[in-house]
């Protein structure tokens, strides 16, 4: 099977971590597979074959069964060419409540009018995957194709490369305070002000926050104005956030919106005591009391969760573990995905 993915860049991102570890398990598995991007970013190293493309430079359609495009502008790439695409079947994934994620950023007007562009567009494809049940029942209407759902993945070890300069801080840190951390992209959606507004009575508690992002000046200015500054600690982006885990004693996901809690699983796997908000896409990750949830915007609810997951850490560990090693591992989504590539790639055979 000759593979074909599509993505907006290789920088270290949850769509794109997320075809890293869908390429490593088809290439092991006899796939052939190519890697193409529009930005030249910073990323992630994959092994495979990557080329950088334009918007208006068309690639070899016909050499791939499976074309599989991810995010907003390979989507477009992909529906501009599909006149030249004469025997692959084409994939869009959904990786997010697309409204959601547009309101953040835009008023309500423009935020409906570019969820129905890439709904159109999305329609245009031969199915749509959906990374959770909630995203399809959404948007199923609004698609006018297939969307079937299919859980992201996570590896289950850590990787051995990691900063023991980082390390030793992470150390000192819990040594003094019982320790919150999270990693991510940082934009408002992320929530993370939350936890901030629930530190100062937090008084044993410090936050650790990886990664870069247009709120993090605002986030300093915030634990500054608070007076928790000293409880507070910044650290830039990492390549592989997860190696950090280990030394937090519970993970936070505080976000106002996400179409899957991707770093959420990964805090699962590492058997961490996980806080996330009332999201219900969170609560189909975890549907059984292995994850300590809050009420957005409520901050006594938030500081209830971090003192029950600091509590019960170990068994919430554990039976998140439990989970998402049945069901969000990187080998579960990726044997999920080459199944539904034969299956599309059977159903095109059958109507020629």
């Amino acid at each position: 099977m000759y593979i074909a993915y599509i993505l907006p860049s290789l920088r270290n991102q949850g769509p794109i971590i997320v075809v890293k570890s869908l390429s490593d398990y088809l290439i092991q598995h006899g796939c052939e597979v190519d890697i193409f991007y529009f930005d030249d970013l910073q990323g992630m190293s994959f092994n495979c074959v990557t080329r950088r493309i334009l918007m208006n430079e068309p690639i070899d359609f016909d050499k791939y069964d499976i074309i599989h495009s991810h995010c907003l502008r390979p989507d477009k790439y992909v529906v501009k060419w599909k006149k030249n695409i004469h025997r692959a079947v084409v994939i869009s994934t959904l990786h997010q409540d697309t409204y959601r994620s547009f309101r953040y950023q835009y008023n309500s007007l423009l935020a409906r009018l570019f969820t129905w562009y890439w709904c159109w567009l999305q329609s245009r494809f031969d199915a749509v995957i959906s990374i959770s049940n909630q995203l399809r029942d959404i948007y199923n209407k609004k698609i006018k194709t297939d969307v079937v759902t299919i859980y992201n993945g996570c590896p289950v070890d850590l990787e051995m490369v990691r900063d023991y300069v980082l390390i030793d801080k992470l150390k000192d840190i819990k040594s003094r305070y019982r320790l919150i951390g999270t990693y991510a992209f940082v934009t408002k959606g992320k929530g993370l002000d939350q936890v901030l507004k629930a530190l100062p009575e937090l008084i044993k508690y410090a936050v650790v926050i990886i990664g870069e992002g247009p709120d993090i000046a605002r986030l300093k200015q915030m634990s500054a104005d608070l007076d928790i500054a000293n409880r507070v600690f910044f650290f830039p982006y990492q390549k592989t956030p997860r190696n950090y885990l280990p030394y937090f004693d519970m993970y936070v996901m505080p976000s106002y919106s996400e179409g899957f809690g991707l770093s959420m699983v990964e805090a699962a796997l590492a058997k961490k005591a996980i806080v996330c908000s009332n999201l219900p896409s969170f609560y189909e990750i975890f549907p059984n009391d292995e994850a300590s949830f809050f009420e957005l915007n409520n901050i006594g609810s938030l500081k209830n969760a971090i003192g029950k997951a600091y509590e019960a850490k170990e068994d919430l560990g554990e039976r998140a573990y439990k989970r998402s090693c049945e069901y969000f591992t990187s080998k579960k989504m990726a044997e999920n995905h080459l199944i539904f590539y034969k299956r599309m790639m059977d159903r095109l055979n059958l109507s020629e």
